[in-house]
């Protein structure tokens, strides 16, 4: 959900090798009351405001670090659809990224995926 939203791949290299981790980006955005300016850039503002703060957050909620925490399917669609209100984030750390990155490393291991094609940079084709 995050990386539709904003664009972005989970992981991405910076400058010096430095990894950039989506999840913990995204919450800085939070932490810092500029979620919105987590979207993606190309859509250049073309979205309903509240419709993107939702999918952020949403997209925040999913990938806690904590599975029992993550909301089910049906709750996402409900708060996706408006029948249910999304919950406010706590404070707390949602997500601890290094967990987060251990999970995804070991499941496209399992799934056959490189992953090496969850790291890089972006697209200079624009897709």
């Amino acid at each position: 959900m995050l990386e539709v939203a904003c664009g972005r791949r989970p992981i991405e290299l910076q400058r010096l090798h430095q990894e950039e981790i989506l999840i913990d980006w995204v919450f800085e955005c939070w932490r810092k009351g500029a979620i919105i300016g987590a979207s993606d850039p190309r859509l250049e503002g073309n979205y309903v405001v509240e419709e993107m703060e939702l999918v952020l957050k949403l997209g925040l909620l999913c990938s806690h670090s904590m599975p029992e925490a993550r909301p089910s399917m049906r709750q996402v669609m409900q708060f996706l659809d408006g029948d249910a209100k999304l919950p406010e984030l706590p404070n707390d750390t949602l997500i601890q990224s290094s967990e987060v990155v251990v999970e995804l490393v070991v499941y496209h291991a399992m799934s056959g995926i490189d992953d090496r094609l969850m790291l890089g940079t972006k697209s200079t084709s624009g897709k």
